[in-house]
């Protein structure tokens, strides 16, 4: 599985740049941007690369969307 439907409903797939949700405290430490890395197999967790702390988090599907460049 390769994909999920993000909360404003993108299709979100490994590769993607994806922005987590302003809500979430990574997001409020300057820690936004990232690129998917793996969809969970349940489809409701994504790991995201984050480019800021190098950090890869587990992030549910409904906190993050897509960035289009």
């Amino acid at each position: 599985m390769t994909d999920v439907h993000a909360a404003n409903t993108d299709l979100i797939r490994v590769g993607d740049r994806v922005e987590l949700h302003p809500a979430t405290d990574a997001w409020m430490r300057g820690d936004r941007f990232g690129t998917v890395e793996a969809v969970m197999p349940n489809r409701s967790r994504v790991r995201v690369h984050m480019d800021r702390s190098g950090r890869v988090r587990s992030v549910s599907a409904a906190n993050i969307a897509r960035v289009v460049a």
